[in-house]
């Protein structure tokens, strides 16, 4: 090969490299992720941008999952040997949704979220970041929401709901999410 040809070859290489890099996800060398990992992973790296007021240092930050344990599941195997701030994480399956006050996060299945309603509504002033799959859930209810847009999962946050709670959530998570405040129309 000469170097004219060489020199060509190498760039159209950099250039399919470039392409590549600037392509969404990694769409050659992996398989792709089940919603429940997608939904245990988001729920993990919530917890890297929310603060909490006064939380005890010592304690873990404790992830509640209400409904489906294949979440809970999944959550553990996302948290396995991490740490938030110098806290180990701590993964619950909810057979009952009444002690929800002791978690610092909270997942309602979209199935749970009817018969969630009451113990939510004594959540809403307290430090507890409330997320669920349930359609509408960050407009009523909690703090945020996953949906699903063009095939990919993403995620709504109430301000209005999270300042109540008395929750600072990072600006780089909020440019993330689709912002709604109290009263918005579904």
């Amino acid at each position: 090969m000469t170097p004219v040809v060489q020199t060509a070859v190498h760039r159209r290489l950099w250039a399919l490299v470039a392409i590549l890099a600037a392509l969404p996800g990694p769409v050659y060398a992996q398989a792709p992720t089940s919603d429940t990992a997608v939904k245990a992973a988001m729920l993990y790296n919530f917890t890297k941008f929310i603060e909490w007021p006064a939380i005890d240092g010592g304690r873990p930050v404790t992830l509640c999952v209400v409904g489906r344990t294949a979440i809970a599941d999944a959550l553990v195997q996302s948290v396995r040997g991490k740490l938030i701030a110098g806290r180990t994480l701590s993964v619950t399956a909810m057979a009952s949704d009444k002690t929800l006050s002791s978690c610092d996060v909270v997942f309602i299945d979209a199935s749970e979220t009817q018969r969630s309603a009451p113990a939510l509504k004594t959540l809403r002033t307290q430090p507890v970041l409330t997320v669920s799959d349930g359609k509408n859930f960050a407009r009523t209810d909690g703090i945020s929401e996953f949906y699903v847009e063009d095939g990919r999962l993403r995620f709504v946050i109430n301000t209005d709901a999270a300042r109540r709670a008395g929750l600072q959530i990072s600006s780089r998570l909020l440019g993330l999410a689709k912002i709604v405040r109290d009263g918005d129309a579904p």
